[in-house]
Protein backbone atom coordinates (compact mmCIF):
# COMPACT_ATOMS: atom_id res chain seq x y z
CA UNK A 1 0.00 0.00 0.00
CA UNK A 2 2.87 2.47 0.16
CA UNK A 3 5.24 1.37 -2.46
CA UNK A 4 4.83 4.59 -3.71
CA UNK A 5 6.37 6.87 -0.96
CA UNK A 6 8.76 4.00 -0.31
CA UNK A 7 10.34 4.63 -4.01
CA UNK A 8 10.25 8.09 -3.27
CA UNK A 9 11.95 8.19 -0.11
CA UNK A 10 14.40 5.77 -2.07
CA UNK A 11 15.30 8.34 -4.62
CA UNK A 12 15.58 11.26 -2.11
CA UNK A 13 17.55 8.90 0.59
CA UNK A 14 20.02 8.29 -1.93
CA UNK A 15 20.71 11.63 -3.84
CA UNK A 16 20.86 12.94 0.17
CA UNK A 17 24.14 10.39 0.78
CA UNK A 18 25.43 12.18 -2.20
CA UNK A 19 28.26 14.43 -1.12
CA UNK A 20 27.71 16.61 -4.40
CA UNK A 21 24.44 17.05 -4.43
CA UNK A 22 22.82 20.34 -1.97
CA UNK A 23 19.05 20.37 -2.79
CA UNK A 24 16.51 17.77 -3.93
CA UNK A 25 13.09 18.63 -5.03
CA UNK A 26 9.76 17.04 -6.85
CA UNK A 27 7.10 17.89 -8.72
CA UNK A 28 5.93 19.50 -12.12
CA UNK A 29 9.21 20.75 -14.78
CA UNK A 30 8.03 24.38 -13.69
CA UNK A 31 8.83 23.74 -10.22
CA UNK A 32 12.54 23.15 -11.05
CA UNK A 33 14.17 26.51 -10.08
CA UNK A 34 11.81 28.64 -7.89
CA UNK A 35 13.36 28.75 -4.73
CA UNK A 36 15.76 31.32 -4.59
CA UNK A 37 17.45 29.61 -1.32
CA UNK A 38 18.11 26.46 -3.54
CA UNK A 39 21.66 25.66 -3.26
CA UNK A 40 23.21 24.06 -6.38
CA UNK A 41 23.80 20.96 -7.64
CA UNK A 42 20.13 20.25 -7.18
CA UNK A 43 18.33 16.89 -8.13
CA UNK A 44 14.88 17.39 -9.28
CA UNK A 45 12.77 14.32 -10.28
CA UNK A 46 9.12 13.87 -10.90
CA UNK A 47 6.92 10.72 -11.19
CA UNK A 48 5.72 10.19 -15.05
CA UNK A 49 3.94 6.86 -14.73
CA UNK A 50 2.87 3.98 -12.95
CA UNK A 51 2.51 0.73 -14.42
CA UNK A 52 1.43 -2.82 -12.63
CA UNK A 53 3.16 -5.47 -13.85
CA UNK A 54 3.35 -9.36 -12.77
CA UNK A 55 4.08 -9.22 -9.57
CA UNK A 56 5.93 -5.69 -9.70
CA UNK A 57 4.86 -1.97 -9.73
CA UNK A 58 7.12 0.19 -11.81
CA UNK A 59 7.48 3.78 -11.27
CA UNK A 60 8.65 6.08 -13.99
CA UNK A 61 10.77 9.10 -13.10
CA UNK A 62 12.07 12.13 -15.14
CA UNK A 63 15.11 13.23 -13.14
CA UNK A 64 17.21 16.07 -14.06
CA UNK A 65 20.44 16.78 -12.82
CA UNK A 66 21.66 20.26 -12.66
CA UNK A 67 24.03 22.95 -11.74
CA UNK A 68 23.59 26.76 -11.88
CA UNK A 69 26.03 28.47 -14.88
CA UNK A 70 28.43 31.11 -13.77
CA UNK A 71 29.49 33.64 -16.67
CA UNK A 72 32.79 35.49 -15.84
CA UNK A 73 32.45 39.02 -16.72
CA UNK A 74 36.22 38.74 -17.95
CA UNK A 75 36.72 38.49 -21.63
CA UNK A 76 37.22 35.63 -23.72
CA UNK A 77 40.81 34.23 -23.78
CA UNK A 78 40.08 30.65 -24.20
CA UNK A 79 37.08 30.27 -27.29
CA UNK A 80 37.30 26.29 -26.57
CA UNK A 81 36.56 26.95 -22.64
CA UNK A 82 34.97 30.45 -23.18
CA UNK A 83 33.91 32.56 -20.27
CA UNK A 84 31.62 30.45 -17.83
CA UNK A 85 31.71 26.84 -15.94
CA UNK A 86 29.27 25.24 -18.75
CA UNK A 87 32.12 22.06 -19.06
CA UNK A 88 32.41 22.06 -15.36
CA UNK A 89 28.75 21.65 -14.36
CA UNK A 90 27.89 19.05 -17.17
CA UNK A 91 30.51 16.90 -15.82
CA UNK A 92 29.35 17.70 -12.54
CA UNK A 93 25.99 16.41 -12.77
CA UNK A 94 27.23 13.83 -15.01
CA UNK A 95 28.95 12.26 -12.36
CA UNK A 96 26.21 12.24 -10.29
CA UNK A 97 23.83 10.59 -12.91
CA UNK A 98 26.61 7.82 -13.39
CA UNK A 99 27.15 7.20 -9.46
CA UNK A 100 23.10 6.47 -9.27
CA UNK A 101 22.94 4.59 -12.11
CA UNK A 102 25.78 2.39 -11.75
CA UNK A 103 24.48 1.84 -7.86
CA UNK A 104 20.91 0.98 -8.56
CA UNK A 105 22.42 -1.46 -11.55
CA UNK A 106 25.06 -2.86 -8.96
CA UNK A 107 23.21 -2.55 -5.20
CA UNK A 108 20.32 -4.37 -3.39
CA UNK A 109 18.26 -2.85 -1.31
CA UNK A 110 16.04 -3.83 2.13
CA UNK A 111 12.64 -2.89 -0.13
CA UNK A 112 14.29 -4.80 -3.66
CA UNK A 113 13.50 -1.56 -5.29
CA UNK A 114 15.53 -2.21 -8.66
CA UNK A 115 16.15 -0.38 -11.98
CA UNK A 116 13.61 -1.67 -14.50
CA UNK A 117 15.28 0.68 -17.16
CA UNK A 118 16.56 3.76 -17.90
CA UNK A 119 16.61 6.26 -20.70
CA UNK A 120 20.16 7.55 -22.24
CA UNK A 121 21.04 10.95 -20.19
CA UNK A 122 20.30 14.11 -22.15
CA UNK A 123 22.32 17.23 -21.25
CA UNK A 124 20.80 20.04 -20.77
CA UNK A 125 22.16 23.81 -21.11
CA UNK A 126 21.25 27.05 -20.17
CA UNK A 127 17.62 25.82 -19.16
CA UNK A 128 15.20 27.49 -16.47
CA UNK A 129 15.79 30.76 -15.02
CA UNK A 130 18.83 30.93 -13.30
CA UNK A 131 20.50 29.44 -16.63
CA UNK A 132 21.18 25.61 -15.46
CA UNK A 133 23.15 23.23 -17.03
CA UNK A 134 22.89 19.30 -16.40
CA UNK A 135 21.17 16.25 -17.52
CA UNK A 136 17.85 14.93 -17.33
CA UNK A 137 17.13 10.93 -17.91
CA UNK A 138 13.99 8.74 -17.21
CA UNK A 139 14.11 5.59 -14.97
CA UNK A 140 12.02 3.45 -13.97
CA UNK A 141 12.21 1.78 -10.88
CA UNK A 142 10.11 -1.50 -10.12
CA UNK A 143 9.21 -2.46 -6.17
CA UNK A 144 7.40 -6.20 -5.50
CA UNK A 145 3.46 -5.45 -5.34
CA UNK A 146 3.23 -8.00 -2.53
CA UNK A 147 1.31 -5.90 0.37
CA UNK A 148 -2.39 -6.91 -1.35
CA UNK A 149 -4.41 -10.51 -0.69
CA UNK A 150 -6.47 -11.53 -3.54
CA UNK A 151 -9.56 -12.56 -1.66
CA UNK A 152 -10.92 -15.93 -3.29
Amino acid sequence: MNSFYKVVEFLKSHFESDQFVHTITHGVIEDIDVDKKNIFPLVHFQVTSAQIVEGLIVFTFQIHILDIRNISKKPITDKFLKNDNELDNLNTCFAITNKFLTKLRLQRNADDIELFASSTPTPVEFQFTNLLDGWVFDVQLSIPNNNIEVCS
